[in-house]
């Protein structure tokens, strides 16, 4: 083990000494629970050492905050992704509720989730696609089509809008939103081309050249393009790497699918999974351009790897918002 490294970073961060203390004997404490170094484990030892923490009732958003931080600094970025993938879903359902009480009122939301058991931090990413099956069952039940995909589409990740605010001076420094647009895609392409120089991973991706040369070709990728007040978003692939040198379809869209909750349902070739719930990733693509804009906005599901596409794609409705033109 590097412990060593994991004690450095926290003390150059400042961070407390009793949370860089418990940080350290979290670390230990899983290492003992295998036959080898912690540094030399596969995903499978990684997904065991998961299931000791939620046997252990340590299946905690801090122990695995301390995961992510140690095996980023050893570099072992195979591992910290593959954290992403439990840690994804953080939030997702809870938020989905709050959508639903806004909708219909605290008595009649609780009475429609009365059977719905939410997912655990831990719960394996395999089993989650049953979770999706039986919240679309119950919303299907109870909503109209357009309810459900309301409920749906909203923040669900819990993205702070102090998060979008400096897109939103890009913007009102813009000329127009095709400008801002513009500019929006050549900034993140810029960062995505810097992380490349720098090895470090971008959120849960290793980035190439081959990754920026795939985003810059497309505006709709992190950015969006306007034609005829509709803007069209297309969701960079959650694997892009992976996703470019996919060798069949299935890998490919596995690699394309951000969705926590869907993906593992590709890659077992399961097609019982609502294409619907995709409403869920629009609402994560709408979002930031509710804050630029300042306006409740209105999207719609083009496409997506659920519903049999290869990428996933969205418009947003801007006939009756305001906008720079």
């Amino acid at each position: 083990m590097n412990i060593f490294r994991l004690k450095d970073l926290y003390e150059r961060n400042n961070l407390p000494e009793a949370e860089t203390k418990s940080a350290i004997d979290l670390v230990m404490e899983v290492n003992e629970q295998i036959d080898l170094d912690l540094d030399a484990i596969d995903t499978d030892v990684l997904d065991q050492l998961i299931r000791y923490l939620v046997k252990e009732n340590k299946n905690t958003v801090p122990s695995f905050v301390v995961l992510m931080r140690y095996f980023n600094v050893i570099d072992r970025k195979d591992l910290f992704i593959h954290l992403t993938k439990y840690t994804g879903m953080l939030g997702v359902m809870d938020n989905i509720e709050k959508r639903l009480i806004g909708l219909k009122g605290k008595a009649e939301a609780e009475r429609i989730l009365s059977g719905f058991q939410k997912p655990i931090l831990g719960t394996p990413p395999v089993r989650l696609p049953d979770y999706v099956n039986q919240l679309m069952v119950i919303l299907d039940s109870n909503l109209e089509a357009s309810e459900t995909e309301d409920v749906l589409a909203g923040n669900n990740h819990g993205v702070s809008k102090e998060s979008q605010l400096p897109e939103k001076v890009e913007y009102e420094k813009s000329a127009s939103l095709k400008d801002y647009l513009r500019e929006r895609h050549q900034r993140k392409v810029e960062e995505l081309t810097k992380h490349f120089q720098e090895n470090k991973v971008w959120f849960e991706q290793v980035i190439t050249k081959e990754v920026v040369d795939f985003v810059a070709s497309n505006q709709e990728v992190l950015s969006g393009v306007l034609e005829n007040d509709k803007l069209y978003i297309t969701k960079i692939p959650y694997d892009t790497l992976a996703y470019l040198n996919a060798e069949n379809e299935t890998d490919k869209k596995y690699y394309g699918c951000h969705c926590p909750f869907a993906r593992e349902a590709i890659k077992a070739g399961r097609t019982d999974i609502s294409g619907r719930f995709c409403y869920c990733s629009a609402g994560f693509a709408k979002f930031p351009f509710e804050t630029i804009l300042d306006q409740k906005l209105k999207i719609k599901v083009l496409d997506s790897i659920l519903m049999g596409g290869d990428l996933c794609r969205f418009e947003i409705d801007l006939e009756n918002v305001s906008y720079k033109k």
